[in-house]
C-alpha cells in the first residue's frame, strides 16, 4: 500500500492508504504503485484517480477534478499540494453541464486575447468537472 495526501488550499481532501493513484503531469497520466521511484512533478489539469484495494474495478475509483499544482512521490508516499481538487461527490453533473456550456459560450463571444484566455480556462476547467461527474454516474450504473 501506499499512503497519499491531497491537500488544497481549503484543506485536505484525501489523506489514506491506497493501491494505485492516477496523476495528471505534464507528459501526461502516471499511474503510482507501492515502490514506485521518487519523483516530484507539475501536476496539470485533469483528473485524479485512486483504486483503494488492488480488487477494486475502475468504476469503483473515487476521482477528483483538478487543475493544477505539485506531486511529490517518496517511500511509499504521494503528496500532491493543489489549489483546488472537486470530489466526484460534490458535482452536480447538470451543474457542470450548464457551466460549461456558459464558458463555451463566452469562449466564442470573447473580443480579445486576454477574455479569450480566461474563458478557455473555465472551458477547461467546467469540461474536467463534467468529466468527473460522469464518471461517477458510470460508476453508479
Amino acid at each position: 500500500m501506499i499512503h497519499l495526501k491531497l491537500v488544497t488550499l481549503s484543506g485536505v481532501k484525501f489523506d489514506g492508504d491506497v493501491h494505485e493513484v492516477v496523476l495528471p503531469t505534464m507528459t501526461g497520466q502516471i499511474g503510482v504503485l507501492t515502490d514506485h521511484m521518487p519523483l516530484i512533478s507539475a501536476a496539470t489539469a485533469g483528473i485524479i484517480s485512486i483504486r483503494k484495494n488492488p480488487k477494486d474495478t475502475d468504476y469503483q475509483m473515487e476521482h477528483f477534478a483538478t487543475f493544477g499544482g505539485v506531486i511529490e512521490v517518496a517511500s511509499n508516499n504521494i503528496r500532491v499540494i493543489v489549489d483546488e481538487a472537486d470530489n466526484s461527490s460534490d458535482i452536480n453533473e447538470a451543474e457542470a453541464k450548464k457551466a460549461l456550456d456558459l464558458a463555451l459560450k463566452m469562449k466564442s463571444e470573447s473580443k480579445d486575447e486576454i477574455s479569450l484566455e480566461n474563458a478557455q480556462k473555465l472551458v477547461d476547467r467546467n469540461s474536467i468537472r463534467l468529466q468527473v461527474a460522469q464518471l461517477k454516474r458510470r460508476s453508479r450504473s
